[in-house]
């Protein structure tokens, strides 16, 4: 009769209004929902391309040069160019020469030098290119300022490295990073670790610059030990 009619059309009415309610729910979520980005995945160039892409850069770093701007108003430019072959293209010897050319830049040609910057971007360098020929570019770099400073303990930072591996490999392949360790060594007291690097240095490299400096030296960490009651 009427009343299950009714009951009928109530139940129905119910069931479209239930299924409305979850509908919305699922449009409008109550709750916060972290978005996901879907990017497509970066192709890695080849050892070619990305030689290829580098030198276009390398080239635009050269037209700026050869421009009518001055050297201090393209610095910003050129070091952000670098930046891009070394962090775009790092599978290239582009990529290394970019390293020394901006450090050399970060040292020598920003005022007052940015020194911190230059550190970090020599130890990525060494990280990522550890037997780079271009590495003996950047250590005559902060060897100099460094030295020239008197900024010993960072002097010991920028040689360690290098002073490690011939600890493992007993191969030096020139005086002058056990030359600079010495020297920071000894300035900052440690007789003993400094005698023992400029030993290294006269018995490698007797003929050099370094290897004669070493051999002075070397008189004058005794003549201290004398002085000090041959501490």
């Amino acid at each position: 009769g009427v009343p299950y009619r009714m009951n009928k059309y109530l139940s129905l009415v119910v069931l479209m209004l239930t299924c409305l309610m979850l509908s919305a729910c699922a449009v409008f979520p109550t709750g916060p929902e972290e978005k996901k980005e879907i990017t497509p995945e970066k192709k890695k160039l080849s050892p070619d391309e990305q030689g290829e892409k580098a030198m276009e850069v390398f080239t635009r770093i050269l037209e700026l040069t050869s421009g009518s701007e001055s050297r201090e108003a393209i610095l910003p430019k050129m070091e952000e160019m670098y930046e891009e072959i070394i962090n775009n293209y790092p599978d290239v010897p582009l990529a290394e020469e970019s390293y020394w050319k901006l450090i050399s830049m970060e040292m020598e040609e920003f005022n007052p030098p940015r020194v911190e910057k230059a550190e970090k971007l020599y130890m990525d360098f060494l990280s990522k290119h550890p037997d780079s020929p271009f590495n003996i570019y950047m250590e005559d770099i902060f060897g100099k300022y460094f030295s020239s400073n008197k900024m010993w303990d960072r002097l010991l930072k920028v040689f360690a490295p290098t002073v490690k591996k011939y600890i493992q490999t007993r191969k030096l392949s020139r005086p002058y990073p056990m030359f600079m360790y010495s020297e920071a060594k000894l300035n900052i007291g440690d007789l003993t670790e400094a005698e023992k690097g400029y030993k290294i240095v006269t018995e490698l490299f007797p003929n050099t610059a370094e290897g004669n400096i070493a051999k002075n030296r070397l008189k004058e960490i005794q003549e201290l030990r004398k002085k000090s009651g041959g501490k």
